[in-house]
């Protein structure tokens, strides 16, 4: 599925060099879960970036299915996005004036489906994630929370293999925050996905059986034989 190999990325600030991934390794494999964790600055956002791609490294390879997504033209590689992988967001980036559904529909009209079946996988995808009775209703009529699963919906509704979270219950309360965590777990081993989340919250990461660190670029993995994969986190 994916293999980073040295993979670097630096930008300047000024006159100061910033290495934010200074030679990462990592290989996931098909239906593998992974929680990334670390300070803030040290890499996890550049580093979902780079497994989306989002974002070019300043060196090393990243493999999807055995094609370095560095290497690819930029037509190619929004093409791969759009086959393989949904994103899900902490700010859940909903066009407020289109209903649920027409949000959904939004992540279909680059592949080319036909509008009846864009209507018809939007409303699915939605009842899914257990909204199917508000497929009619604008981002403002709708909680958090609901925002929210309306977002994840949207990253489901291609079919992806890869899904990529960044820190996507950032903006909900605790009861809302378990609610959409069982939900991406529930979907993760339903789908079979390739699942990556960055989070701060350590709650959240417990439910992982894999947790890496990032810290000023490079990356620790560790097993998390204690994870528990569905209902509440142990405190």
């Amino acid at each position: 599925m994916y293999e980073l190999i040295g993979v670097t990325k630096q930008y300047r600030r000024g006159q100061e060099r910033v290495d934010a991934l200074a030679g990462i390794d990592l290989t996931l494999e098909q239906g593998d879960r992974l929680v990334i964790q670390g300070p803030t600055g040290g890499g996890k956002s550049t580093l979902l970036q780079m497994l989306g791609g989002l974002d070019r490294p300043t060196s090393g390879r990243v493999l999807l299915d055995g094609v370095d997504l560095a290497g690819l033209s930029e037509r190619r590689l929004t093409a791969v996005r759009g086959e393989n992988i949904g994103f899900v967001f902490q700010s859940f980036n909903l066009i407020p004036t289109l209903t649920a559904q027409e949000n959904v529909e939004t992540a279909l009209v680059p592949l080319g489906v036909k509008a009846a079946e864009r209507r018809s996988r939007a409303a699915e995808a939605l009842e899914s994630v257990g909204l199917g009775e508000r497929l009619g209703h604008l981002p403002s009529e709708l909680s958090g929370g609901q925002q929210q699963r309306v977002a994840i919906a949207r990253a489901l509704v291609k079919r992806p293999k890869v899904l990529l979270a960044d820190e996507p219950t950032g903006n909900l309360d605790e009861s809302m925050r378990d609610e959409i965590v069982d939900l991406l777990e529930g979907l993760w081993k339903e789908h079979g996905l390739t699942f990556v989340m960055v989070t701060h919250d350590s709650a959240v990461a417990r439910r992982s059986p894999r947790l890496a660190t990032l810290r000023k670029g490079r990356i620790t993995i560790k097993e998390n034989r204690s994870a528990t994969v569905a209902g509440p986190p142990v405190g």
